[in-house]
């Protein structure tokens, strides 16, 4: 994909992570925790860069921990969701990060295994991966939690956006209007899409799971995300989603547009933090079917570490977030 100067972008994709899990605490205020199981390549491997970097790695691995916890109080569920974090890349030369659920690829709209795992319980398929991530750790990173400078980019910001499309905030669909899992209409297409409109009202999605609009309506600039509590928290508006006049796969229809308060738009300049969910956000959450807290625990009360992992491969979306400097 072509990018501006000084521009990155992030993506979803498959990855290997170490592993936190919940500790087992009866507390009501650790009642719908997620387990996370987070495995990481660098560190399996001892690779010695990126999450196993001998300076940044650890504090790079305890702000992927922090931005878990951080969900956990926000996301009613008990379930388990298995996240691999991939061996990073080093060469700053591609997306700042990429993430993303695995889907069975029969036609309908789902919002992937980590979704599923973590609301039902019901490990989706078996030995896979619910979901995974990969970073590129040749750009600038703020690899901490304390405050990001000019020029660098936030690695708690940039992690929580990709664990939210991780979550079901994502497109599956191609510029042609098939599915990129299966390559059909219908096909497998996300929650999230099912909730797509015109802005004239008219939904880009049928019941089916088969994509009703025209490919036009993709690069038209006039698509909205309908949920009722989403648009409820953008003052009663269906939220502008980005659908750019040239198609950009990974970016279009998966984020909402420029300017919508979100940590879900398709850009982030460097030197920018954007550690918490907006109210549109956790009102899509809550439209793709996320139950969210009404008491928020305290971040951290719920999580330990552990460690583990190794790799899969499996039918994943990716997803991308364009980052400028």
């Amino acid at each position: 994909m072509a990018r501006s100067p000084r521009s990155l972008s992030l993506t979803a994709t498959c990855l290997i992570a170490i592993l936190l899990v919940s500790s087992p605490y009866s507390d009501s205020a650790c009642a719908g925790v997620i387990t996370w199981n987070v495995s990481y390549a660098d560190v399996t491997s001892s690779s010695g860069v990126g999450f196993d970097d001998p300076t940044e790695g650890a504090a790079r691995r305890e702000t992927v921990a922090a931005v878990l916890s951080y969900l956990n109080t926000i996301l009613d569920a008990s379930g388990i969701i298995d996240l691999k974090v991939n061996q990073s890349q080093t060469d700053g030369a591609g997306f700042l990060a990429t993430a993303g659920p695995y889907f069975f690829t029969s036609s309908g709209f789902s919002n992937g295994f980590a979704y599923d795992h973590a609301t039902t319980g019901n490990d989706p398929a078996g030995s896979f991966p619910d979901a995974q991530a990969t970073f590129d750790f040749g750009y600038t990173w703020n690899s901490g939690t304390d405050p990001v400078a000019g020029g660098e980019y936030d690695l708690f910001t940039v992690a929580l956006h990709e664990i939210i499309h991780a979550l079901g905030i994502l497109s599956n669909i191609q510029s042609d209007g098939t599915s990129s899992l299966s390559n059909n209409n219908p096909g497998r297409y996300t929650v999230f899409e099912s909730l797509l409109a015109r802005g004239d009202g008219t939904l880009l999605f049928g019941a089916g799971g088969d994509f009703v609009g025209t490919t036009t309506d993709l690069t038209s600039g006039d698509v909205f995300f309908t949920g009722a509590n989403a648009t409820a928290a953008n003052g009663g508006n269906p939220v502008p989603v980005y659908a750019p006049s040239t198609f950009e796969s990974g970016s279009s229809i998966a984020h909402f547009d420029d300017g919508v308060n979100s940590t879900m738009t398709h850009s982030i300049a460097a030197g920018t933090q954007n550690r918490t969910l907006s109210a549109i956000d956790l009102g899509a959450l809550q439209d793709i079917g996320w139950t969210t807290h009404s008491t928020v625990p305290e971040p951290g009360q719920c999580l330990a570490l552990a460690a583990a992992g190794v790799f899969v491969a499996f039918h994943l979306r990716r997803r991308q977030l364009r980052v400028h400097g």
